[in-house]
């Protein structure tokens, strides 16, 4: 009875156990850690923030145009009034005489409310105008930054499974190495075998483990990678799914519009605002026009009392008007600003074209290098099926004594070769793949 409680809790245990592994280690497909990314990228988060600094200066250029209030007030006490010279005849005196009097009293206090309204401005308009153009600016930015974002972690998530892809061969090929070497040493112990024999092919099987080390050291750098682009804590344990043939596709450039690429748009984009800031520059030749008015109080005591007024009361006075400021004469400042302006528009107008033709000729190269590494994938795929095949029957050989060992090191290397070529070729075109629909603006799913 005992036996059988110890066995029902030791289920339990083996089941906990398992179920912890299953969940700290987690499989990802490719669109799993391309939406994490996008969902959790700190360049992301820092360009949405700056989107939001955008936004908010649209309301800042259209307050502008709002009316704008202030009220001052101030309080001034003179222990010493200033003395003023007036002419005799000023008082009533004889001509060619002075009076010295002092016209103002110690204390003044006053309150003023202003209001000023613009009622033609070009320039502000424009900058309103302006702002609005930075906003489409920062989103065609965050397309950008999510279209490099979801392009390294493909590329990482390639380079990973062409390690795991390695790594899983190169473990085939240690193995085998493994029982070529105890199959010599038994026949060295027989004497069928050299100790050089031995001796060659411990020495390709510790190439054969560093070899593996290395690759197992590259694949935890690459997850690190991984991890950072998807900002999650490098101590999570992650993998990936392994890569599989019928994943391979063919493409065409079809669906594919040069000028509907970011890197084109935000051309387009920076000419838009350029053209807006030279309209901004000329209307410094416009006149402005603006409607302002006041109201305020005084009050008025020779000593120093703040809240003590002559006859106990303030002196209210008010304006209104317009103001109207019409530019004669900068010195032709803004006119070499309009010019070196001009000239900003006209390269954008060239970078504009450059970047056209460079779309479309990175969109041909990357089909036809799609193309090329079909081809030698298929080939080095056909090469590295066909060493193995060989390297299976030298074994055989080897192991009947028909061959000699430098035939199986040598064939080893051969295969080895093979499939290095055949990882390369399998990594070459799944970064032909990516880099094609880069090419044609298709990064974002």
């Amino acid at each position: 009875m005992k036996h059988k409680i110890y066995i029902f809790y030791w289920t339990i245990l083996s089941t906990i156990v398992i179920s912890g592994s299953l969940q700290a280690q987690e499989t990802y497909t490719l669109e799993q850690c391309t939406a994490t990314a996008l969902r959790e990228s700190l360049q992301l988060k820092a360009d949405a923030l700056d989107l939001d600094k955008t936004n908010a200066s649209i309301k800042q250029a259209y307050s502008a145009l709002l009316p704008s209030i202030n009220i001052n007030g101030s309080y001034q006490y003179s222990p010493k009034v200033q003395t003023s010279v007036l002419p005799g005849e000023t008082f009533g005196g004889q001509a060619g005489t002075y009076s010295a009097s002092q016209l103002g009293v110690a204390q003044n206090t006053s309150a003023t409310a202003e209001l000023s309204q613009t009622l033609f401005n070009a320039s502000a308009v424009i900058a309103l105008k302006a702002a609005k153009l930075l906003v489409a600016g920062n989103q065609l930015q965050i397309k950008s930054s999510q279209e490099d974002l979801v392009y390294n972690v493909a590329a990482t998530y390639y380079s990973i499974q062409s390690l795991l892809k390695q790594e899983e061969l190169t473990g085939l090929s240690l193995q085998n190495t493994e029982a070529l070497l105890k199959s010599s040493i038994d026949q060295l112990a027989a004497g069928l075998a050299t100790e050089t024999d031995v001796d060659r092919l411990t020495v390709t099987r510790d190439n054969t483990k560093a070899n593996l080390a290395g690759l197992q050291n590259s694949k935890e750098k690459y997850y690190n990678l991984l991890k950072v682009l998807m900002n999650m804590p490098l101590d999570r344990v992650v993998s990936v799914y392994p890569f599989k043939d019928e994943e391979l596709i063919s493409a065409s450039l079809n669906d594919f519009d040069a000028t509907q690429k970011t890197n084109y748009l935000q051309l387009v984009q920076n000419r838009k605002v350029s053209e807006l800031e030279y309209k901004n520059i000329k209307a410094g030749y416009l006149p402005t026009l603006s409607f302002f008015a006041n109201y305020g109080v005084n009050g008025y005591y020779n000593n120093f009392s703040p809240f003590k007024n002559i006859n106990d009361k303030f002196y209210p006075s008010s304006t209104l008007g317009v103001k109207l400021k019409v530019p004669v004469f900068d010195g032709f400042s803004i006119k070499y600003q309009a010019k070196q302006k001009e000239i900003e528009i006209s390269k954008l107008e060239v970078q504009t074209k450059q970047t056209l033709q460079q779309n479309e000729k990175d969109a041909a190269n990357a089909l036809a290098d799609l193309n090329s590494n079909l081809i030698t994938y298929q080939n080095q795929k056909r090469n590295f099926v066909l060493a193995q095949k060989v390297m299976k029957d030298i074994n055989v050989q080897y192991q009947s004594g028909l061959v000699k060992v430098s035939d199986v090191i040598n064939t080893t290397s051969d295969q080895q070769t093979a499939q290095n070529n055949y990882v390369t070729a399998l990594i070459n075109i799944k970064q032909a793949e990516l880099d094609l629909k880069k090419a044609k603006g298709k990064l974002l799913p």
